[in-house]
């Protein structure tokens, strides 16, 4: 009897899992080789390997389609000079959100970049921030009004309930990239809040017979999978369908009548 080793990584909505042969202490020499390319690439492919990916899980694990993901300018008065002065003007800018936000009784989630480089080619470099925070549109007004340093463009952070994070997360990370302009900018290549959920990790050993499958309603945003004569793994990445709206309570509806 073999053995496969399944690995899922869940973010929210999304889920990645792989599922691979795994190698064993009786296997011979060659049939754990074998094994071993199966398992090395299978888990390369769920495991983070480059920044976006991390960044993927974690808007994902925090953060819906609704929320805002906003870009911040400044204007010619406020421009900072370097990267700590704006990084010191959105710590301020954050108080101000934060204690907005406990005021109406929300908690406030963020996650922010700091970038130089220009949006489009030939623009000039300035900095600016990209960030996300939890506030669906009711409170994107709050938010605007805060930000004194220029101007701000907010819009969902996911447009229709199948989008996937990725395009968000490579685009928040884009300075990242070897090669490209301006990869300086910042020490890290995000900067939360501390209160962010991390996804979840769960890793057993099944039957060989047990496979990985969406489950019913899920959206696959990507599957791909590869096998030798020693063995095979599939990759698995997907939405959960959307949690049905919860029941007001009769003491919350008779509030807001």
């Amino acid at each position: 009897m073999g053995y496969n080793r399944i690995k899922t990584v869940r973010a929210g909505r999304l889920v990645s899992s792989v599922c691979y042969t795994a190698t064993m202490p009786s296997d011979a020499p060659r049939e754990r080789a074998g094994k071993s390319r199966i398992s090395t690439a299978a888990r390369q492919k769920i495991n983070h390997r480059a920044a976006w990916q991390k960044l993927e899980q974690l808007l994902a694990a925090n953060f819906s389609r609704s929320d805002g993901f906003c870009t911040l300018t400044y204007d010619d008065a406020h421009l900072p000079g370097t990267g700590e002065e704006a990084a010191a003007y959105m710590r301020r800018f954050l108080r101000r959100l934060r204690t907005a936000c406990r005021r109406a009784g929300r908690e406030l989630r963020y996650i922010y970049v700091t970038e130089s480089m220009g949006d489009a080619p030939g623009e000039p470099k300035r900095l600016h921030h990209h960030i996300v925070v939890s506030c669906g549109p009711d409170a994107w007004p709050l938010v605007s009004a805060l930000w004194r340093a220029g101007q701000v463009h907010i819009e969902p952070l996911l447009e229709g309930p199948n989008d996937g994070y990725e395009v968000r997360a490579r685009y928040m990370v884009k300075e990242r990239k070897p090669g490209t302009p301006d990869r300086r900018t910042g020490a890290r290549a995000w900067t939360p809040s501390k209160n962010l959920e991390k996804p979840t990790v769960i890793s057993e050993l099944v039957s060989d017979t047990m496979t990985i499958t969406a489950p019913p309603g899920a959206f696959i945003l990507e599957q791909y999978g590869d096998m030798n004569c020693w063995g095979s793994f599939l990759f698995l990445k997907y939405l959960l369908p959307e949690p049905p709206p919860r029941p007001r309570r009769e003491k919350e509806a008779r509030q807001r009548q």
